[in-house]
C-alpha cells in the first residue's frame, strides 16, 4: 500500500472518528437536556397545581369574607387571610413564570445554568417567606373558615383556636420541608449536575 493510499485510508478513519464523536456528543448533550427538563418538570407541575388551586381558594375567601363582612372579625380575618392568599398566589405565579420561561433546546448550557442559577435564587428567597408567613395564615384563615364552612365561631373557643393552629403547624411545616427538599432542592441539584456533565464533555 502506498503512502497516498494510507493518508487516504487514515484520513476517512479520521473523518469516521470525528463523525463519531460529534454524534456521541450531540446524543449525550440530548439525553441530559432531557433528564434535566424532566428533573424540573416536577416543580413547574407543582406550581401549576398550586396556582388552580390557589385561584379557587382565594375566591372562596373572599367570597366568604364578603358574606361575612356584616361581623367585624370575620371581616378582618377575612381581609388578612385574603392578602396573604394574594401574597403566596403571586409567588407561585413567578416561579411558575421562571420554570415556563427555561428553554432546554434552544439556549446553550451557560445561559441555562444562569437561568437555573436565577430561579434557585428566588425559590429560596420565597421559601423563607412562606415558611415565615405560615403561621400569620393559619390564625387568619382559621376564623373566617370556621364561620364559613362549618358556621363555628373558633375565635369564641380560644383553647380550640390555640390547638387548631398548634396542629395546623404541625402537618404544615413538615409537608412544606418535604416538598422543599424532594420537589425543588432535590430537582435543582440534579440538573445542575447533568448541565456540569454537558460542559465537562464538552471540553474533552
Amino acid at each position: 500500500m502506498e503512502i497516498e493510499e494510507l493518508k487516504n485510508v487514515w484520513a476517512q478513519y479520521d473523518k469516521k472518528l470525528s463523525e463519531n464523536l460529534k454524534f456521541n456528543e450531540v446524543l449525550f448533550r440530548k439525553m441530559n437536556l432531557e433528564k434535566s427538563k424532566r428533573e424540573m418538570n416536577t416543580p413547574l407541575n407543582y406550581e401549576i397545581g398550586s396556582v388552580i388551586i390557589g385561584v379557587f381558594f382565594t375566591l372562596y375567601i373572599v367570597s366568604s369574607t364578603i358574606r361575612f363582612s356584616g361581623e367585624i372579625k370575620f371581616l378582618i380575618s377575612g381581609i388578612l387571610a385574603s392578602a396573604i392568599c394574594f401574597i403566596m398566589f403571586g409567588l407561585s405565579i413567578h416561579r411558575l413564570n421562571l420554570l415556563s420561561r427555561i428553554d432546554y433546546y434552544n439556549s446553550s448550557v451557560v445561559e441555562l445554568q444562569k437561568t437555573l442559577s436565577k430561579f434557585q435564587q428566588k425559590y429560596l428567597q420565597y421559601k423563607k417567606i412562606e415558611i415565615l408567613i405560615v403561621p400569620f395564615f393559619v390564625i387568619t384563615v382559621a376564623p373566617i373558615l370556621g364561620i364559613a364552612m362549618r358556621n363555628f365561631d373558633i375565635l369564641a373557643y380560644p383553647t380550640r383556636f390555640i390547638i387548631v393552629i398548634i396542629v395546623s403547624l404541625v402537618i404544615s411545616y413538615p409537608g412544606m420541608i418535604w416538598i422543599y427538599k424532594n420537589w425543588y432542592e432535590k430537582r435543582i441539584k440534579n440538573t445542575t449536575d447533568f448541565l456540569e456533565e454537558i460542559n465537562n464533555f464538552e471540553k474533552k
